[in-house]
């Protein structure tokens, strides 16, 4: 009988993840996400050939990347580089990875959700050993598309065989679409300086665009973390649509300091799974958002360049924190007019980058901006964007909003499933703190980890 672990863990392990996903496109879009801020382990030196489009060279990336996960101890990362690398036409590449695969899913694993089981993993992977046998050497999809249909074939209530999959296949002769986009075409690019070559590996390059998934549990999560922002978060979401590319009309978030706009924005786009570059407007008082010119010592590429070149997607969110803190005086130009360009998709699609002296299709890029208030902002700007108002938080939201706060506390400390629920009295003496404070988010976690601290020492005395 499989050992069972005792221990809860948080989340559920990337491999298992794998193991759901419908083709390779998605698969290697949450694998690549998984391992962006893992140490030691930089994926730009195999970005080229990951993302090439080419079967052969993935694969060779996808070695390389278990390889340098092994190295620094991220085992269950390793293991999901390999099964991106398995590949049905070779059944002998099966053979590095299933046997710690299956392993690690009969006696290591726990499952964290209730919708997934130990069975229904073994009952893909099953699949996973016939094509190691070689039982689909003459098909050219991946395994994740093979899995998918073989699982809808499969009727598990009667026994009998489903029309489901024969009809999927008559339809999709490949598998599901593999949304990319070149942003920058290397014949409309003029040789790159030595301060831009970290940008030559973006030359010719189809770049993923992340797909919207699971769109009711982003909305559903979004609004138990923040009840008090339940229309702005509809707005917000408003323009997502399942499994289309994630790219969302320009977005302004105002309201009071403190009501969660810059981390709502974070948490939109780790629940979207993109990433999210911070561009601080408060600090801005020139019009470097859009880069400087080539020829200067200290050219710099603009601001949602550089995003693509970090992220390694065609469509990250751009957030604009603070826009309306931003320089007003135009000596030195100045942010708002810098942004006008981005905001119109016909024009950054075909954006010259004054430092790379290339043209960029920067279109699935989405910009999100918070501020304060819009009245400072100039109407032209104010005009692109739909304006979203996170309103503040109220005193009825204090018992779900602590909660999330304490989680995230104790995730932080290690101590997931060791820290004790907030008591009645303890969210009394919180209420009236809070209401001090002006009801703001970033006031209440001061507020909850003074109460922490408090519970602890009382513990140590008694």
């Amino acid at each position: 009988m499989a050992r069972e672990m005792t221990t809860t863990r948080l989340w559920t392990p990337l491999p298992i993840e794998l193991l759901w996903q419908r083709g390779w496109p998605p698969a290697a879009l949450l694998f690549w996400s998984r391992i962006s801020e893992i140490e030691n382990v930089s994926r730009d030196q195999v970005a080229a050939d990951f993302w090439s489009g080419k079967k052969e060279r993935s694969k060779v990336a996808c070695r390389t990347l278990a390889d340098l996960l092994f190295a620094v101890g991220h085992g269950e990362e390793a293991i999901a580089a390999l099964m991106l690398a398995a590949d049905p036409v070779k059944p002998q590449t099966f053979e590095i990875v299933l046997p710690q695969l299956g392993y690690a899913v009969e006696h290591l694993w726990d499952w964290p959700v209730a919708s997934i089981t130990r069975s229904q993993a073994l009952q893909r992977l099953a699949i996973w050993w016939r094509a190691a046998r070689g039982d689909f050497e003459e098909d050219e999809h991946s395994i994740f598309f093979i899995t998918r249909l073989e699982m809808l074939d499969q009727d598990t209530a009667s026994g009998k065989r489903s029309v489901t999959g024969a009809l999927i296949r008559a339809k999709h002769k490949n598998e599901p679409k593999d949304f990319g986009l070149v942003v920058m075409p290397k014949d409309k690019a003029t040789a790159l300086s030595k301060q831009q070559s970290g940008f030559e590996d973006l030359l010719d390059v189809r770049l993923p665009l992340v797909i919207a998934r699971d769109l009711d549990t982003v909305r559903t999560t979004l609004t138990k973390e923040y009840p008090h922002a339940t229309t702005a978060i509809d707005l917000v979401l408003r323009d997502l649509r399942e499994g289309e590319p994630v790219r969302l009309k320009s977005l302004l978030l105002t309201g009071p300091t403190g009501v969660g706009k810059s981390r709502l924005v974070r948490r939109l786009g780790d629940l979207l799974g993109i990433g999210v570059y911070r561009y601080d407007g408060s600090s801005a008082s020139d019009n470097m958002f859009g880069g400087s010119p080539k020829a200067w010592s200290n050219t710099t590429p603009s601001a949602p360049a550089r995003a693509i070149n970090q992220m390694r997607i065609a469509n990250p969110i751009l957030m604009v924190d603070e826009a309306d803190k931003s320089g007003t005086s135009s000596h030195n130009g100045r942010l708002w007019d810098a942004l006008l360009p981005f905001l119109e998709r016909e024009t950054a699609a075909k954006y010259r980058d004054v430092s790379l002296d290339a043209e960029l299709n920067l279109s699935f890029i989405s910009y999100i901006a918070t501020a304060n208030t819009v009245d400072l902002l100039p109407a032209p700007l104010r005009d692109r964007f739909r304006i979203v108002k996170v309103p503040a938080p109220r005193l009825c939201d204090l018992p779900l909003l602590a909660a999330n706060v304490l989680q995230d506390l104790a995730v932080e400390s290690g101590e997931h499933g060791f820290m004790w629920p907030l008591a009645h009295d303890e969210l009394e003496v919180m209420a009236r703190a809070w209401e001090t404070a002006g009801f703001s988010i970033r006031k209440l976690q001061t507020i909850i980890e003074a109460t922490i601290e408090a519970r602890n020492a009382s513990a140590v005395r008694h």
